[in-house]
C-alpha cells in the first residue's frame, strides 16, 4: 500500500504515515473535495497540507518542509508559510490517484508562481528548521 511519510523534527505523539484511505477520513475542515475550486483546470480531492503538518506534531520552531518524490529523484525545500494553501491530492473521480496522474499523492500550491513546487509522486515530507535537499533548477532557469 502506498503511504505518505512525514519525518524530521517531530514529536512521537504525531501521525507520521498516511494512506489514501486515512486522508479520506480527515475532518471536513481539512478536506478539499474539489481541487478545481482552488486550482482551476485541475481535478481531484485531497487534504490541506497545513492539516497534515499539524497532525504530525512538529517540534517548536519548525519552519521548512522538504518535499520528495517517492523515488527520491525530485526534492523541493519550501518554507511552511509558502505552503499554507497547499493541497495534497490523493484521489480523483476514478478513485485513488494513479501514477500516470502524479499519484499516489500530488502536491498543489494554489496561486504559486513556481510550478516546480507542484510535486508529482509525493512520497515523503521532512519537516525541519531550515532548507534541506532541493533538486529544482535555479529559479531563473525553471520551466516546470
Amino acid at each position: 500500500m502506498d503511504e505518505l511519510q512525514i519525518t524530521g523534527d517531530l514529536r512521537d505523539s504525531g501521525c507520521h504515515s498516511w494512506a489514501p484511505t486515512d486522508l479520506d477520513r480527515a475532518p471536513a475542515s481539512a478536506r478539499v473535495d474539489d481541487l478545481s475550486e482552488l486550482v482551476p483546470g485541475r481535478q481531484g480531492r485531497g487534504v490541506l497540507f497545513s492539516w497534515l503538518v499539524r497532525e504530525a506534531h512538529p517540534v517548536s520552531g519548525v519552519s521548512w518542509a522538504c518535499l520528495e518524490s517517492t523515488d527520491g529523484s525530485f526534492a523541493a525545500s519550501l518554507e511552511l508559510g509558502d505552503l499554507e494553501a497547499a493541497v495534497v491530492v490523493h484521489a480523483d473521480a476514478d478513485g485513488p490517484l494513479v501514477q500516470a496522474r502524479g499519484g499516489p499523492f500530488r502536491l498543489f500550491i494554489p496561486g504559486a508562481s513556481d510550478a516546480c513546487g507542484n510535486i508529482k509522486h509525493l512520497g515523503r515530507i521532512a519537516l525541519g528548521h531550515g532548507p534541506e535537499r532541493d533538486t529544482r533548477p535555479p529559479a531563473d532557469e525553471r520551466n516546470c
